[in-house]
């Protein structure tokens, strides 16, 4: 059985590793986000809204903020990524983001690194085989950098991520 958004939640704010926005919209948020993907919208990407995750260390979430008009807090975020099948999630800092598969259908959705270097063109490799797991590895990509471990550190979080459809493991990427 796997970690759902909600757990993998709890377990990263136990752990001071998960900040959370102080206003809830998530009713209204899900209704735009819904509204803006025609109607699809996976259950892992609801769970992550009602969540309120703001950040988790410092990667900062992509929430659409609750308007009359749906905008995003990365201004066009959204946008940069529906053609590639996915909606952003994450910003690493530097301009890339982590997007969630849309194409999946009734599969559990992965999770991918999208490059800006060639605009978001394709996933560049597999950040997580769903989208809780992926929240836990992120909470400790900066430690398994620090530490040196070794690569495919990641599928003892995540023994799946290296069977993700569209891109291959990080350690495979080249």
């Amino acid at each position: 059985m796997d970690i759902t958004v909600s757990e993998a939640c709890r377990s990263l704010q136990a752990r001071g590793a998960l900040r959370r926005s102080s206003r809830d919209e998530a009713e209204g948020v899900i209704q735009q986000v819904r509204e803006r993907l025609g109607g699809r919208m996976p259950a892992d990407l609801e769970a992550l809204y009602r969540e309120q995750v703001a950040s988790i260390g410092d990667f900062a979430a992509i929430l659409p903020e609750w308007r009359e008009r749906p905008e995003w807090r990365r201004e066009g975020s959204v946008g940069l990524l529906l053609h590639a099948d996915a909606v952003p999630i994450f910003s690493d800092g530097c301009g890339n983001f982590y997007g969630l598969d849309l194409a999946s259908g009734d599969q559990r959705p992965a999770v991918y690194f999208f490059d800006s270097e060639d605009m978001f063109e394709r996933p560049h490799w597999a950040a997580g085989s769903s989208l809780a797991r992926f929240l836990l590895l992120l909470a400790e990509h900066d430690q398994a950098l620090d530490e040196g471990r070794p690569p495919g550190w990641e599928l003892s979080i995540d023994p799946d991520i290296d069977k993700c459809p569209r891109a291959p493991a990080i350690w495979h990427a080249g």
